[in-house]
């Protein structure tokens, strides 16, 4: 295999990376308990809601990198730096998650009114203010890297616009401070534009402009 089938091969399969982490995140989203009670954290179905959006983020980093890979000549400084702070919300985020999901379950059994004082977990501490930061670094930095797309033009004009306006109600929604019902409208809207870009970026590996 070439080099170039090599490179075109990887990216093609960011591009799949980048649909299926758009599904999961909004199936994790539309999906999560509207309750943070010791038994709901303790349960299997916060678990799997959880795993999924585990998934879905590391979809999304692989998918991020293949779109970065594949803008990277015709992009700008503010596409370059959107990136960095979109790849970086989503790794800060994973971490968030991590406890969320595998963590978070073993101390609603062993020290419940832990939970009943913190929920989740996202008010404890410098996490109160991590878990607002890192909505504000992936709002800043998807909106930076998308518009550097809707200039280039390499993914098309609707991908890129959905993405903003997907990642500015579901980023507001990951700043804390909105009911989760924000956060799952956004998450669908975020889903299905990271799904487009997707797409496009299959198509035009396939069809070279």
């Amino acid at each position: 295999m070439e080099a170039g089938d090599l490179t075109t091969s990887t990216l093609k399969w960011g591009g799949y990376a980048n649909v299926a982490g758009g599904l999961l995140v909004a199936v994790a989203y539309v999906s999560h308990p509207h309750h943070e009670t010791p038994a709901v954290i303790a349960s299997t179905y916060w678990l799997w809601t959880h795993v999924l959006f585990v998934f879905s983020l590391l979809f999304g980093i692989f998918g991020l990198i293949a779109l970065m890979g594949f803008t990277l000549r015709r992009g700008s400084a503010m596409g370059v730096v959107g990136y960095v702070i979109a790849i970086s919300s989503l790794i800060l985020i994973f971490g968030l998650n991590y406890y969320e999901t595998f963590i978070n379950p073993v101390v609603a059994v062993v020290a419940p009114f832990f939970v009943d004082t913190y929920g989740a977990g996202l008010t404890i501490g410098i996490v109160a203010a991590l878990f607002p930061a890192s909505g504000g670094l992936f709002l800043i930095g998807y909106v930076l890297f998308s518009a550097d797309l809707l200039r280039t033009g390499q993914l098309g004009q609707a991908a890129p616009i959905a993405m903003i306006v997907g990642v500015v109600v579901f980023g507001a929604g990951l700043s804390g401070f909105l009911p989760m019902i924000v956060v799952q409208v956004g998450s669908v809207l975020f889903g299905a534009a990271t799904m487009s870009m997707g797409v496009q970026l299959i198509r035009r590996l396939a069809h070279p402009l």
